[in-house]
């Protein structure tokens, strides 16, 4: 009777046990999703604020009139010698539908940038999803970090596709690591589709298909030497649901490079893309960097009397991840083998980026994401290090102040310097010169009587001239040369600081150069007017009053 009374007093205790861990896991979740919203709304904070406050960087300006292409024309056609993919104009529709602009001239650089500013908000609200896999306070921490990377931040802003790279290989991590824990074929063909969006978006997308599979061998070859696990391919994967998902890539791809089927070689084309583009990472290319560039840029970087920029914060906390991955059989409420993953995943990508001599410093942000989980794991890991719960509360301040310098970084970064080349992401990067030209032209346009009709004419070797169609795209009649043409007076002319020799041998003081402008660093342009148009407009300026 008594044996019988305790083992139902036992029982009760485990299923009150089970119970009590049950609404400690529940409580842990509820915390997370705030935590993690929290996060993404100091995300935004820092994202959203004056998008325009920055001059359109050349390569934005031509991601912008593609996307012209496709709001007025309803049409896209991928190019597959200079262009990424369609991701980035299909994504910014949206926002082009919802503002109140009606006519092209009048979209504003906020709109264009609020496609990237979602997507890195997004980055924030996916980790989530893998709360169960990192550890609910590494991902924590993880989505601090990424809402606080100065990095993160100023890319967040940027109207080009890496963001949008990033941001859909969460959501193929994330969908992976769901489908190993449910086996739910729904998981299986969102990561399909995450991997045709990472296809439709760039080229890159390849290092980091790559990467995954290369990690996911590595992982398992280290699991069975040092944890003697065996791995299969089918304890992870369903034949059947592997090739959803491979249908689903395609298909997301195929869509999208075929512009809803309006461009049937659309997908042909995304394979020859790769002839151009493994020729520049050959090193036919002006961006050819040492393999030190990007770790440079995030771990210490000063020019002249410029800010000191360094996201040291992460990478020290993302070796204390990484160690930690393969020195520990367990890692608290993380899952070991998917952080082993993610460490094989980052020094792959990391090697591959920095092996690659062309390098253009967004490209970093695909193995900053990956240090930055690895980051989360670190400080649970450097915390959990402290002896006294003094120690560790103590450690938290110290990481929470530093992550607050981060964000400070970040916000100086995007507002204070955000068109400097002291900052280490600005590259090649418009100067705000470029509006007083602008403005200059817009000027003569009031006074000549055709108004926007005015003919122009712009000249600069390899088509320098960019963002120019950007900020000039309420003229309709503008000639693009790289070349001086044999007839190239106009009213206004802008031209490169390479031509103007021979425009001011064939110009008979009939134009007059007004003003030198920098359009971008050492490439500078010269505007010539019409002398009469130039007369006429510095007789309507206002006098001062003597």
């Amino acid at each position: 009777m008594a044996g019988s009374l305790c083992f139902v007093s036992s029982g009760e205790f485990r299923n009150n046990q089970v119970h009590e861990d049950k609404s400690v896991r529940l409580k842990s979740d509820r915390l997370l999703r705030f935590g993690l919203l929290l996060v993404a709304a100091a995300a935004l904070a820092l994202r959203g604020p004056q998008l325009d406050r920055r001059p359109l960087h050349n390569d934005e300006a031509v991601n912008a009139v593609k996307l012209q292409s496709l709001w007025e024309k309803g049409g896209y056609v991928y190019d597959p010698n200079e262009f990424h993919g369609p991701t980035l104009h299909y994504a910014a529709l949206p926002f082009l539908w919802l503002s109140s602009d009606r006519n092209f001239d009048h979209v504003s650089e906020t709109t264009l940038r609020l496609a990237p500013v979602c997507c890195g908000v997004a980055l924030i609200l996916l980790l989530w999803l893998i709360g169960d896999a990192l550890g609910r306070a590494a991902t924590l921490w993880a989505g601090l970090l990424a809402a606080f990377s100065p990095a993160m931040v100023f890319y967040s802003r940027y109207f080009i596709h890496e963001m949008l790279l990033v941001s859909f290989t969460m959501v193929v991590l994330v969908a992976a690591w769901r489908y190993t824990r449910t086996r739910h074929p729904g998981w299986a063909v969102l990561a399909g589709a995450g991997l045709g969006l990472m296809h439709a978006t760039k080229e890159t997308f390849v290092i980091a298909v790559g990467a995954m599979g290369l990690a996911a061998l590595l992982t398992a070859a280290w699991n069975r030497w040092r944890d003697q696990k065996t791995w299969t391919i089918q304890s992870y994967w369903n034949f059947n649901h592997a090739l959803a998902a491979l249908l689903a890539a395609a298909a997301v791809s195929i869509v999208l490079f075929t512009s809803f089927f309006t461009n049937p070689s659309g997908p042909l084309d995304s394979v020859r893309s790769y002839l151009p583009w493994l020729s520049r990472a050959g090193g036919n290319s002006p961006h050819i960097h040492p393999w030190y560039f990007y770790l440079e840029r995030l771990a210490y970087f000063h020019q002249g009397k410029g800010p000191i920029g360094s996201e040291g914060l992460i990478l020290a906390l993302a070796g204390v991840g990484l160690i930690a991955a393969f020195v520990r059989k367990e890692l608290a409420d993380a899952n070991v083998t998917w952080v082993r993953f993610i460490a094989f995943y980052t020094l792959i990508m990391t090697g591959a980026y920095s092996v690659i001599s062309y390098k253009t410093p967004w490209c970093l942000l695909g193995f900053l994401h990956g240090m930055i989980l690895l980051a989360g794991v670190g400080t649970v890991v450097l915390v959990r290090m402290c002896a006294s719960r003094t120690s560790r509360i103590g450690v938290r301040a110290v990481l929470l102040v530093a992550a607050g310098q981060l964000a400070w970084q970040a916000w100086r970064g995007s507002y204070l310097y955000c068109a400097d080349g002291r900052n280490p992401y600005v590259y090649a990067q418009t100067v705000p010169d470029i509006l007083q030209l602008v403005q200059k032209v817009e000027a003569l346009s009031k006074i000549h009587p055709q108004g926007h009709q005015m003919l122009l004419q712009v000249m600069a070797p390899e088509s320098e001239y960019w963002p120019l169609p950007w900020y000039l795209r309420q003229f309709k009649r503008v000639g693009w040369w790289d070349r001086v043409p044999v007839d190239p007076y106009a009213p206004a002319m802008i031209v490169g600081s390479k031509f103007n020799a021979a425009l001011d041998d064939k110009s008979n003081k009939a134009w007059l150069m007004v003003g030198l402008f920098e359009l971008r660093p050492q490439v500078f342009f010269e505007l010539y007017v019409q002398f009469d148009l130039w007369r006429q407009y510095v007789e309507s300026l206002p006098r001062e009053r003597e």
